[in-house]
């Protein structure tokens, strides 16, 4: 029952991005008769893709639950039902009333609603599981949230991970997985990628290190008779040579692991970092809702942020496809490049980009300076922000907005400036208008604790047209709004002082 009214809404929003499609094709002139005609290949468009969407199983995935391959996923189906559509009419009446341009709006809008549809309905889940987890609708920033690797894939590793999603999923992020066999690199396990196998987990920290993701605790979660020697020795050649704690399930579970001797000392640092991970999961800044932007904002704001990404991504596409050639012809693939950032009140986020540097390592796995790794033509896509297209999707799903202040690396979001992760980070913001890279990271910081502090629709308005003007001209420092910034809020008396929206 539940799949046959999930088809029926898509195959509603079918119909209504078709009739939508030949109202804008005929410019609202001679509708009636504009339908009359295309009666046909209207019917024809929603019986195809009621066949393809039941076909490629497009109803199967809640939409609450949806991720990026479910949308790829409308995407393909989308367009497998409109080329049978357009056989069908081609076979009926040679496509005589069809425009050219009629199957691309069709397209276009249909995918935009369903992608619309099943990003705002993952929105309001992910918000209603936010606001069960805090009590009296109180929310923290955490500044900081504890990353991990799960090594092993078992059915205990899959109900590790069924666990944190449950328990856990506001503060602990799992990174990935590490496995014996290396024929699973790159299948995913409940949407967690494999890594790499276990002997490989110096290498892949060193990745996850690039991406921005720093691990502070490795779970196996199978039994250790079954890794092999070499697999073991890099465990625990990590335990000794980093902070990062080495945890074995099975002795969390009172089932204590022959392989580990009571008396190894790795335990009693292990406890150690334990303890000292679950400290600074506890520090956190407490939040005064008196103070918060107002829903109105915040809500017509993400409205905007909605409908804004949906248009820039249906009109940039082809550049966004020049762009990606580019990157293809300049440093090779992957065209995107990701790193994990705190977004809004601290929680990890995967921010996406095109790649404007080559590989960090050489064949010989020796790493490459930075300055030799980016190339003139990744220099200017950076520079006219063109590399920032992909975090229109981020936006899309609400990891981000179009405006707020840039999301740091973990490293860089100091606790003194907790309160910037007080909005969504945005595209582009008040920082970077008004200086950007060319000024300090404490100035920028200001700049976007003062934004927090002051957001409008008419100040995102003037941010949105300094961009402009700062793609064009490039970065020019604002001394007057540094220094407006600086004695509105005290320079350092609200630092500490969070305003978080209640989501």
């Amino acid at each position: 029952m539940r799949r046959l009214t999930l088809i029926s809404i898509d195959l509603f929003f079918v119909a209504l991005a078709t009739i939508i499609a030949v109202m804008l094709r005929g410019y609202f002139d001679t509708i009636s008769e504009s339908m009359l005609a295309l009666m046909p290949y209207s019917f024809t468009s929603v019986g195809c893709a009621s066949a393809v969407f039941l076909l490629t199983g497009l109803d199967r995935t809640p939409w609450r639950y949806t991720t990026v391959a479910d949308h790829l996923q409308v995407v393909v189906s989308t367009m497998l039902a409109i080329v049978l559509a357009l056989v069908i009419t081609f076979a009926l009446n040679r496509l005589e009333p069809v425009a050219r341009s009629l199957p691309v709006l069709q397209g276009g809008l249909i995918v935009s609603i369903l992608i619309f549809v099943r990003s705002t309905a993952r929105f309001y889940h992910a918000r209603r599981i936010h606001n069960n987890g805090n009590a009296n609708g109180k929310r923290r920033i955490d500044t900081q949230h504890e990353t991990i690797l799960v090594v092993g894939l078992s059915t205990v590793s899959e109900l590790f991970l069924m666990s944190v999603k449950e328990f856990a999923h506001s503060r602990v992020r799992v990174a990935g997985l590490l496995v014996e066999e290396s024929e699973m690199r790159g299948r995913a396990v409940q949407q967690i990628p494999v890594l790499g196998t276990v002997e490989e987990l110096q290498d892949t920290l060193q990745t996850l290190e690039i991406h921005g993701v720093a691990v502070d605790r490795i779970v196996v979660a199978t039994a250790a008779g079954r890794l092999r020697p070499p697999s073991l020795e890099s465990l625990f050649e990590v335990e000794k040579s980093s902070g990062i704690a080495v945890q074995f399930l099975s002795e969390q579970l009172g089932l204590e692991d022959v392989f580990r001797e009571p008396s190894d000392p790795g335990r009693e640092r292990k406890n150690v970092l334990r303890q000292r991970a679950l400290a600074r999961l506890e520090r956190a800044v407490e939040v005064d809702h008196a103070r918060l932007i107002r829903k109105s904002l915040r809500v017509g704001k993400r409205i905007i942020d909605v409908f804004g990404a949906a248009l820039l991504i249906s009109t940039l596409t082809p550049l966004a496809a020049l762009v990606a050639l580019i990157v293809v012809l300049d440093v090779g693939f992957p065209v995107i490049f990701w790193q994990q950032r705190p977004g809004l009140s601290g929680r990890p986020f995967k921010l996406f980009k095109f790649r404007t540097m080559r590989a960090p390592h050489d064949r010989h796995r020796k790493r490459i300076p930075d300055d030799q790794r980016s190339s003139a033509v990744g220099q200017l896509l950076r520079r006219i922000r063109l590399d920032e297209l992909p975090q229109l999707y981020n936006v899309l799903i609400g990891d981000m907005s179009l405006v707020g202040p840039r999301p740091l690396l973990p490293r860089d979001q100091s606790p003194e400036y907790a309160v910037r992760l007080s909005v969504r980070p945005g595209i582009t913001g008040w920082a970077q208008v008004n200086g950007g890279r060319i000024i300090s990271a404490s100035d920028k910081c200001i700049l976007d604790i003062w934004y927090a502090q002051n957001a409008s629709f008419l100040l995102d308005l003037k941010i949105i047209l300094l961009t402009i003007n700062m793609i064009l001209f490039g970065d020019r420092p604002n001394v007057e709004a540094v220094n407006q910034a600086r004695n509105d809020l005290g320079f350092t008396a609200l630092l500490r002082t969070a305003m978080v929206p209640a989501e």
